[in-house]
This record gives structure tokens, sequence and C-alpha cells, in this order.
């Protein structure tokens, strides 16, 4: 009996799939015929307007060009709260981000990650990644070293061990 009823169950989702998969293409279907429909609209809509479909022709090729792309990017970097900090690239400065105003990088566009250090006196130093395919904001919170224990991942330093991993001597005995 209970096997019945699990092919039965099993059928049933079947079924349900199928008609899932029918109603998607049946929608597919009528999306696309609509939108054969509004191109045939308006290729009817241009031969009765020569002149007019010149100029529409002309306005769609400058609406689906796309915007050309500078090729530089700018990268503003902040600190909350705002403090003067330096902001390094590896071994190379980048400059010092004034207090209240963002720091901002100009590179080339796609050349890559930026990993950043940003150092500010009182504060842990900051490691980000800056990406150059677009302009983009980097806004980063100071936390002070007395509040280290609230960040992610944070571990206590082990305690010193006195004997520096030496096991201890056993006593000797008479």
């Amino acid at each position: 009996m209970k096997r019945h009823t699990q092919k039965a169950t099993s059928q049933r989702w079947r079924a349900r799939k199928r008609g899932i998969a029918v109603a998607a293409a049946a929608l597919l279907f009528a999306v696309s015929l609509a939108g054969w429909a509004a191109g045939k609209h308006s290729k009817k809509a241009t031969a009765q307007a020569p002149a007019k479909a010149t100029d529409e022709v002309a306005q769609a090729v400058e609406d689906e060009t796309p915007p050309v792309k500078a090729d530089t990017v700018h990268i503003s970097i902040q600190t909350s709260p705002p403090r003067k900090a330096l902001v390094r690239w590896g071994r190379k400065t980048l400059g010092v981000i004034p207090t209240p105003r963002p720091l901002v990088v100009a590179r080339p566009r796609d050349s890559g990650p930026l990993d950043l250090i940003i150092h500010a006196s009182g504060f842990l130093p900051i490691h980000t990644r800056a990406y150059t395919f677009s302009d983009s904001r980097v806004a980063v919170k100071l936390t002070p070293p007395s509040e280290k224990s609230k960040l992610f991942g944070y571990r206590e330093d082990p305690a010193p061990n006195p004997d520096a991993g030496v096991p201890a001597a056993e006593p000797v005995k008479p």
C-alpha cells in the first residue's frame, strides 16, 4: 500500500513539473510573439512615413550605442570617523586622506584591483581592496586597538607558556 502512494505522489510531482514547464514555454512564446508584432508594427509605420523613419532610425542607433567610457576611473577613499590617514598600495604611498573630504585616486580603467592599507594614528591598520572597473567609493571604519575584540575573526593571543614547550621533568624516585 505504501509503495503505491509513493508512486502516485511522484507521478503527481512529475505532472506538476510538466505543467510548469508548459506554462513557462507558453509565456516565452507569447513574449516573443509580442516582440515580433511590435517589430512588424514599427516596420509598417516606417514604410508609411519614410522621412520620419530616417530620423527615428538615427535616434534608435544613437540610443543603442553605449556611451564612451573614460580611460581613467576615480576611486574615492574615506574613513569613518573622519581622521587624517595614510593610504598605501603595497610600498607606494597614494596619499593622505584630508580630514573632512575623501582622497580621490585616478587609475587607468580595468588595470586590476588595488590592495590598499590605510594607516591612521591611534587605530588599527585597515586592509581593503578597490576595483578599477568603474568609479567607486571605499569607506572604511576605523577601529581603536581597545575594541579589536569586536572585529569579525578576532582571536585572543595565547598566554605565554613559562616553560616554552619543554615537558615538565618527572621527579626521581629513590
